[in-house]
Order: C-alpha cells, then structure tokens, then sequence
C-alpha cells in the first residue's frame, strides 16, 4: 500500500500517446488529396497533405502511397517532395511514425527535432517504396519538426521524384 501510495503522489505527469492516422481527414475528389488542416491533433502541418491510397488504388495507380498504408486508409506527404514542417506551440515528444517512399525507393528522409532555434535531434532513415516501415526516433521535448527528403532510385515512374509516404505517427505533449 505505501508503494502505491508513493506512485500516485511521485510528482510524475502521465502523458497520453496519440497515434495520428490521419484516417479521419475528409479527402475529396478530384485527386484523391487534401492538405492536412493547421491545428490538426493540436500540431501546425506545413507542406502536408493527406492521400486516400484506397481510392487512389481503385483509380488506377500503384505506388509507395498504397504501400505506405499502416491503417485504412489516408496517408500524410510531403507535397511536390520538398521540406515539410510540424510545429506545435507546446512541447512534445516525437516518439515513432511508419514510413515509406511514395516514389523513389531507398529514399533518403532526414528528420530534424528542434527546440526554439536549436537543432536537438537529427537522422536520416531511407525508406522503401513497397513496405512501411516503422522508425522509431524517441525526440524528447521539441517544439518544431523538419522533414526533407532526396535520392534513391525510381520505382515506379522513370523520373525521380521525392515524397515521402507517413502514416501511424506516434507522439505525445510534454
């Protein structure tokens, strides 16, 4: 009874992990994308949509959105493959999201941890185009995320083109 006595009065925040699907995103035709909304599980996205792989299969295209699909059935990525952004103004922590190549295989994803102006936490992880792949990064109270992502090798179109595929986003607020 003291011990339990003692845990519940540690002093010790619980935190609440949220795994962010981006499932509940309503995403309309034409294209199959949206972008992902400013405030969205309490986070700024810049630079984010989300893609019904679902629907985008139906249509006709096979590719790492399809693949990269952990949960049924939108995926989050970065547009145009260049930089994309996660802000928040409370703390959090970056703990693990599944990633894959919507494009280009053995992509190269360079993922930056910030707090305030300075660089905390930085990996690159490369990615497959026809498996997610969960990546586990554990970026203790940061407030700012950067993804950019460059290289592998065309899977599916002649030309190289650089998104990446997230889905399944594990993190929680400090």
């Amino acid at each position: 009874l003291a011990t339990l006595a003692a845990l519940a009065f540690s002093g010790e925040a619980s935190r609440s992990q949220i795994v962010v699907t981006f499932d509940d995103i309503n995403v309309a035709l034409p294209g199959y994308t949206t972008n992902i909304p400013s405030g969205y599980e309490g986070l700024t996205w810049s630079n984010f949509f989300v893609n019904d792989s679902v629907l985008s299969f139906n249509g006709g295209h096979v590719d790492g959105y399809y693949y990269g699909m952990v949960s049924l059935s939108n995926v989050a990525f970065n547009a145009g493959g260049t930089p994309a952004e996660i802000d928040s103004a409370t703390n959090f922590n970056f703990l693990s999201a599944y990633m894959t190549g919507a494009w280009n295989s053995n992509l190269n994803i360079e993922v930056e941890g910030f707090n305030g102006a300075k660089e905390i936490y930085d990996t690159i992880v490369v990615a497959s185009t026809t498996n997610p792949t969960l990546f586990t990064f554990n970026y203790l109270n940061i407030d700012r995320l950067y993804f950019d992502s460059y290289g592998g090798e065309p899977a599916f179109t002649p030309i190289p083109e650089y998104n990446f595929v997230m889905d399944n986003m594990e993190f929680e607020f400090v």
